[in-house]
């Protein structure tokens, strides 16, 4: 049932492996061939995971054919027995497994590089089901391959991102786009907003997330980030910049770029395109805010440095912060955050400064200062402010979230944008702590 000239293919995906299914692994293939065929115009139906069972697989397989143009798998294809992708395949097919000569000579030629003798284990990643095609492995030893299953077209790639993504790339897309009759018009484009809760930037978007509409309008969410992306197909791929723009004109502020980028890279561009220096002083997220920053190749231009202070003593000796506001306020407080961020900036002769300190758990908090409280505060030739937030989710999401916010907080410096997510105007000043 191969697609219409021209038009999308329907493509499932599966993913094989033990430790997929019992949650030791993430699949992190499934987002990255979504992503790709998406954004050629395709429509991923949905993903599978199933363990190292080849009567699972199987099963798997023979759905998946049967409602997809084209299914990709990804894993089992190892040289130890619990890798069961080529015996499921077989079954499916109700073929054999024979060995493929060409397959076996590279994997012989492979352990002879590596000046080692090949376990005979390892023939068995050579052995593929009768009147399957063998996918070369630029990468790593175990071939891919594909095979008609009914009327979908089936290509079998290793678990390994760094083998799957090659073999996706140079033998999955080309084969899609023959089995499409040539490329469908699609466009995809993004918006990356930090800050806003999700449901209010889903209620200010809402008509244009409608399903019913040409132009496809989904969000994903992680760390503070919410990416809006927006994907159109055919007719509608011409609609899809409109649209953008309108996402774009409705967030205001709160969207920090019209692509798909990090808060650290993103402001790591505005602050080398401004000509600004920055600085951070942290504690809970123990350089996590500056270590994002310095993503992008040629952050050095703008990061002069920074300083992880999370000893009382060490914001004392290393960022000046007085003993007595110590005593007095805490460590996790706006006077200090201030301090923090002014002794950066001091030290360190930047621009700018900004100061990460919190409680992100999962013990420390007290009915006061709950787990989750961070302040942050950003320094600069107007003066210093500060602010609170309380961040929800454990001790990894809490300093994830807090150094997505530090950098946010300074990109809105820089641009003048209010602080205040949804705040409209930007706000007065760097002179006032905002509770």
């Amino acid at each position: 049932m191969a697609g219409s000239p021209g038009r999308p293919l329907r493509v499932e995906v599966i993913g094989s492996g033990d430790e997929l299914v019992r949650g030791r692994s993430r699949d992190t293939n499934f987002a990255a061939i979504a992503e790709r065929l998406t954004g050629l115009g395709h429509e991923v139906l949905g993903n599978r995971v199933v363990p190292d069972d080849g009567d699972a697989f199987a099963d798997a397989l023979r759905a998946a054919a049967a409602r997809a143009d084209a299914v990709v798998t990804t894993g089992g294809l190892g040289p130890t027995e619990d890798d069961r992708t080529r015996e499921g395949a077989a079954e499916a097919l109700g073929v054999r497994l024979v060995e493929h000569a060409p397959s076996a000579r590279r994997l012989a030629a492979v352990w002879r590089r590596r000046g080692l003798p090949m376990p005979p284990s390892n023939l068995r990643q050579a052995r593929l089901p009768r009147g399957a095609r063998a996918i070369r492995n630029e990468v790593g030893s175990a071939p891919g391959f594909r095979f008609l299953l009914g009327g979908a077209e089936v290509f079998c790639l290793p678990g390994p991102p760094r083998e799957m993504a090659p073999m996706l790339e140079r033998e999955v897309v080309p084969a899609l786009r023959r089995l499409a009759g040539g490329a469908a018009p699609a466009r995809a484009l993004f918006v990356s907003c930090f800050g806003l809760p999700e449901s209010v930037l889903a209620e200010r978007i809402a008509d244009l997330m409608d399903r019913g509409r040409a132009v496809r309008v989904g969000t994903a969410v992680g760390e503070g980030v919410i990416t809006v992306s927006v994907q159109g197909t055919g007719a509608a791929a011409r609609e899809a910049p409109r649209v953008h723009r309108e996402i774009l004109r409705r967030l205001g502020p709160d969207a920090y770029a019209p692509r798909r980028v990090s808060p650290g890279e993103n402001l790591a561009r505005l602050l080398l395109d401004r000509g600004l220096t920055v600085a951070a002083a942290e504690s809970c997220t123990a350089g996590l805010a500056a270590a994002r920053l310095a993503d992008l190749p040629g952050a050095s231009g703008a990061l002069l440095g920074g300083v992880v202070a999370y000893d009382d003593a060490a914001k004392t000796r290393l960022l000046g912060v007085p003993r007595a506001l110590l005593r007095k306020h805490g460590a996790v407080s706006a006077p200090v955050a201030e301090a923090m961020a002014r002794g950066a900036r001091r030290r360190l002769g930047a621009d700018l400064a900004v100061a990460v300190t919190g409680i992100a758990g999962p013990g420390g908090g007290s009915a006061r200062k709950p787990v989750g409280l961070v302040w942050f505060a950003v320094a600069g030739p107007e003066g210093t402010r500060s602010i609170r937030r309380r961040l929800p989710g454990d001790r990894s999401f809490v300093r994830g979230t807090a150094a997505n916010a530090a950098l946010d907080l300074l990109r809105r410096t820089v641009e003048g944008a209010p602080w205040v997510p949804g705040a409209g105007p930007a706000l007065p000043g760097l002179d006032s702590n905002q509770e």
